[in-house]
């Protein structure tokens, strides 16, 4: 039967390629989208950065009903897999768009433009991210295989990061016209970003007898609702928002600060090769901490590394040797891998938590509830980095002033890092460890096989009391 299909390593790589997309994507807008939209769009720093945040309005919408429709279809290439061959022309349509330089004196008319492309993009991203996010619960029950499944995505998401981090920058910079540079950069990694979902649809599965719910749209939000009660998941986002708010304000300030502040725009692609070479070689570091210590305590770990280091930058300036910035940018680097890695590798346990709540397996609307709070976090933080550059002074393709140039060093040691901070607070709320998650799972299994609740163990009750935030009286019950 299909749910005891082995999987082996070709399905490992087919599964693992879809997060070329998801890990390199947001890499590239994030490193240059704003940049490209101030000093090759012209268009306005502040409008800048609503171009993004103009289409979280419509996420809020998409996002919960991608997963609804992923949760309900019926196709006979499964409810998931169909969507990866649905997806792949809009992925390539859609991020060309954003990389056009529309041509317009009128700044209301080039916003709307870009924000009409952004929103293209995000929907196109909405639907294959979605059911991907979704399929690892679907294709095996086994907690190590979903593991390997996870460890897969995550080592593509790396790759890609890398790639996309160096390379578009490259390209761009090989044209005198950069505005030509970013058009040929988008249509190479639109391709890039689109064929690996031919790979993804024919290596996976759907195990057959996962049954579709046929479930109302009010029914989906309510269980969107639900998945808010449990304390990991909250405790979880909380990781997940301040380590992704400080990468996001990394990525988009490396470049001014590099061309700006430093003065040596040539060396970006070198700083943020080093950063992410490091952050792709420690990622098995921490996942080992993670096993012996616990992804709250791996967390803490990387993500204190990452401040120290950006902290340690208020000590650079022009005349700063670039064997110093390279080294600092790898440091950086090596703490970013757990910043990144972390909760994604928790998500899996926060809805095994959620199993334990509702008696359900809630994939799709876990995966929903991330894909989201994703794109909202980035959002956000990019429409306040382009506020506060208007703020600054900041103006495009000019000698900046001296107070300009002490905010932008001042905003890339301090803000990303404040933001650390507040999430290695956080991190000591987490209490799903190597100890307790084996805990959880045999008790799921125990009220599954129709184990009496009276019988329970008091030390199994108070973690399980724990890691949901209910009374154990109220768990296990159908939503």
């Amino acid at each position: 039967m299909n749910q005891e299909r082995k999987i082996t390593f070709k399905n490992l790589l087919s599964y693992g390629v879809g997060d070329i997309f998801g890990g390199g994507s947001f890499v590239i807008i994030n490193l240059l989208f704003i940049y490209f939209l101030t000093d090759i769009a012209k268009l306005n720093p502040a409008l800048a950065g609503l171009v993004v945040l103009a289409g979280k309005a419509w996420d809020a919408i998409s996002d919960p009903i991608m997963g609804y429709i992923s949760d309900t279809t019926k196709s006979k290439y499964g409810r998931r897999r169909i969507f990866f061959l649905l997806g792949i022309f809009p992925i390539i349509l859609s991020f060309i768009a954003m990389w056009i330089p529309f041509s317009s004196e009128n700044q209301l008319i080039k916003f709307s433009y870009y924000a009409i492309a952004y929103i293209f993009f995000s929907t196109a991203f909405t639907m294959v991210m979605i059911p991907y996010s979704a399929l690892n619960a679907e294709m095996t029950r086994d907690y190590k295989e979903r593991t390997r499944l996870s460890g897969a995505r995550l080592i593509f998401s790396q790759f890609s990061s890398l790639i996309s981090g160096t390379v578009p920058k490259m390209i761009v910079d090989a044209f005198p016209d950069k505005s030509n540079g970013f058009l040929v950069m988008s249509m190479v990694f639109a391709v890039f970003f689109a064929i690996p979902w031919v790979i993804v649809f024919f290596g996976t599965w759907e195990m057959p007898d996962v049954q579709v719910e046929n479930k109302s749209l009010i029914d989906f939000f309510k269980n969107l609702l639900i998945i808010w009660t449990n304390k990991s998941f909250r405790v979880h986002i909380g990781l997940y928002i301040f380590a992704y708010s400080a990468l996001d304000l990394v990525m988009a300030m490396f470049i001014y600060y590099l061309t700006y502040y430093i003065q040596k725009p040539q060396i970006f692609t070198m700083c943020l090769g080093a950063m992410l070479v490091a952050q792709v070689s420690f990622l098995p570091v921490y996942v080992f901490i993670a096993n012996k210590k616990g992804k709250g305590f791996s967390y803490r770990t990387g993500v204190s590394i990452w401040a120290i280091a950006l902290v340690s930058t208020l000590l650079f300036d022009s005349s700063t040797p670039l064997y110093y910035i390279i080294t600092l940018s790898a440091v950086m680097g090596a703490g970013m891998s757990a910043g990144t890695m972390i909760p994604w590798a928790i998500l899996p346990s926060v809805t095994d938590v959620g199993e334990l709540i509702t008696g359900k397996q809630q994939a799709g609307v876990y995966a929903g509830a991330m894909t989201f709070i994703r794109k909202l976090v980035q959002a956000i933080v990019l429409a306040i980095f382009g506020a506060v550059l208007q703020a600054i002074g900041y103006k495009a393709n000019t000698v900046q002033s001296p107070e300009t140039l002490e905010y932008l060093r001042l905003l890339f040691a301090l803000g990303p890092s404040t933001l650390m901070l507040i999430g290695i607070v956080i991190s000591l709320q987490f209490k799903i460890t190597p100890i307790t998650h084996p805990i959880l799972i045999q008790e799921i299994n125990r009220l599954k096989s129709g184990g009496s609740k009276a019988s329970v163990d008091q030390k199994v009750k108070e973690i399980c009391e724990a890691l949901t935030g209910y009374k154990y009286e109220n768990l296990f019950k159908k939503q």
